[in-house]
């Protein structure tokens, strides 16, 4: 899948890109509606476009992470993309922090249990074999007789072998599942042998529901500055590219292999991420607004994303499923709002190769 920049060449083309964004446009109309969140407002259809930075003199980003008696206080200050300097506050507790690093990263355990599993039940399909498998001197009372049972004994053998190899070949791709499993329950998606990433999407699926004292923080922002959903959108991705820090977390975190990603509670706490950490970290805050639509986007040793709008010209979007997403450079520090890419991501694009986009949905 490629990207496009949209031009405006013609009515009609413009006309055709409002017909395969109906989807976006309707759910707005209904107005933004958090899921199952009490205390949020509603937001409106976009209604202006971000504007430059206001002269309002407030110092953003700034980032404030306190230790409390069982959790933690965050607050987070950003420039938003239509200039407000804004800021959210919004409390974790230590066990929902604890919970999202706890079931995320492969630890050797995992595995040394399945390889012990295998090695036994290989050995156990081999020794029932041998135990069946014809082996000693033949007798026979004539050279026919002989022919015969020695006949007998190499298809009764072969079959012994034939079943043996069906059996091995049924626990070898049982244990290759069961490998597979261990990196989804890791939350790891398996690519090919030998080749694992950690899984963004399912990383936001998971912890929607524990930062969803952000995403609430974000809606009475957008109550009290009577924000639409763009606005809401670019607050997000704001505060995510500036009030964190850019860090690359390490391949591995004590005995867990984390292959340089973290769940978004734990990015919050430290205040710090990376490209894919960070995308996740928006993708979770946004997927508690169920008309949000959003992809993960993978290139060589980048990850980014893209949310569902029309786009204008100028902006860096592509067509996915017959609907137009726009993309989110959520890596920061630099501060760039939707449809606006990084140079290096930009010069990817242009190369004309192709990337992953991955589905962020519940």
């Amino acid at each position: 899948m490629k990207p496009r920049r949209w031009a405006l060449p013609a009515a009609a083309c413009y006309a055709m890109l409002v017909a395969l964004t109906w989807t976006f446009e309707g759910h707005a109309a209904q107005k933004l509606q958090p899921r199952g969140m009490d205390g949020f407002g509603e937001l409106r259809q976009p209604a202006r476009r971000p504007g430059p930075p206001s002269s309002s003199g407030s110092k953003v980003p700034f980032s404030s992470i306190k230790r409390l008696p069982g959790g933690y206080a965050l607050k987070y200050g950003f420039r938003n993309f239509n200039g407000d300097a804004a800021s959210i506050q919004a409390e974790l507790n230590s066990e929902t922090v604890a919970q999202s690093i706890k079931e995320y990263g492969i630890r050797s355990e995992d595995f040394k249990a399945l390889d012990d599993w295998y090695r036994k039940a290989q050995q156990a399909a081999i020794d029932d074999a041998e135990s069946r498998y014809f082996k000693g001197k033949v007798s026979a009372p004539t050279r026919e007789a002989l022919d015969d049972k020695l006949q007998w004994i190499a298809e009764l053998n072969k079959k012994i072998k034939d079943e043996l190899d069906r059996k091995l070949t049924v626990l070898s791709k049982d244990y290759r599942r069961k490998r597979v499993e261990v990196y989804t329950k890791a939350g790891f998606r398996f690519q090919k042998e030998g080749v694992v990433e950690a899984d963004i999407p399912a990383m936001a699926k998971r912890n929607w529901r524990r930062v969803r004292s952000v995403a609430k923080a974000f809606s009475e922002l957008g109550e009290e500055k009577d924000y639409d959903a763009e606005d809401l959108v670019g607050g997000v991705t704001a505060m995510v590219q500036t009030a964190l820090r850019y860090e690359i977390p390490d391949s591995k975190e004590g005995s867990r292999i984390i292959g340089g990603a973290m769940p978004p509670p734990q990015t919050l706490v430290l205040g710090q991420g990376d490209c894919d950490t960070k995308t996740a970290l928006i993708a979770s805050i946004l997927l508690n607004w169920p008309n949000v639509k959003m992809v993960g986007l993978g290139i060589p040793g980048h990850y980014l994303m893209a949310y569902h709008r029309i786009p204008r010209r100028g902006d860096v979007f592509i067509e996915y499923e017959g609907l137009t997403y726009v993309m989110i450079e959520s890596a920061g520090p630099a501060w760039l709002p939707p449809g606006k890419v990084g140079d290096n991501t930009q010069d990817y694009l242009d190369s004309g190769q192709d990337f992953r986009i991955q589905p962020i949905t519940l």
